[in-house]
């Protein structure tokens, strides 16, 4: 019987690690978020129309889909990341293996920056008595979020150029102050309801 995600993540081993845990809680908020959306659609009367409600779980069902997928690249990220390192190249093959260690926490920093904006609209428009489940959504997102940016951030020395080291760096932080507005606007709408 294949370990579940929870049991691979418990092993002595260096994968699944941040990323991958970053990109799995990012899908437990998306869960939470869902859950509200379906019962948001389903009510006859609601502030976002059905119409609303059912593309915003569109939208959710994608984030969920890029975030699962994300989760496994990173798995995948590392493994390449590790083999390159063995091999002791340091030519091309090891420029590309840190590119693809950046791109995927910097992917998951955007879906869960997406999924929190989505869970802003869901926060202004649903039923008062969801709105907890949103507020634990939240955390969730900003913990994903967060994670994925101190991955990103773990690798960026890993950049042997120093001019592209710190053009990595200052788009990395740049994405990380966006991801944190649209948090905190996030919360300041949940605490509004």
């Amino acid at each position: 019987m294949p370990l579940s995600f929870l049991d691979q993540l418990s092993q002595p081993r260096p994968d699944p690690g941040g990323g991958a845990a970053a990109a799995y809680g990012g899908m437990l908020a998306l869960a939470l978020l869902e859950k509200v959306a379906r019962l948001e659609a389903q009510r006859p009367s609601n502030q976002g129309g059905r119409q609303g409600w059912e593309e915003k779980l569109e939208q959710i069902k994608q984030l969920t889909t890029d975030l699962d997928r994300l989760r496994e690249e990173d798995v995948r990220a590392y493994a390449q990341l590790a083999r390159v390192r063995a091999s002791g190249s340091r030519g091309r093959d090891w420029e590309e293996a840190v590119a693809y260690g950046l791109q995927v926490p910097r992917e998951i920093m955007t879906q869960a920056r997406e999924a929190l904006a989505l869970l802003a609209w869901a926060g202004a428009r649903c039923r008062k008595h969801l709105v907890s489940d949103l507020q634990v959504a939240r955390e969730f997102l900003g913990a994903a979020f967060q994670g994925a940016y101190h991955i990103a951030r773990a690798n960026l020395p890993l950049l042997r150029d120093l001019p592209r080291q710190q053009e990595a760096s200052r788009k990395l932080d740049q994405a990380a102050l966006a991801g944190r507005q649209v948090f905190m606007e996030a919360g300041e709408i949940l605490a509004s309801r």
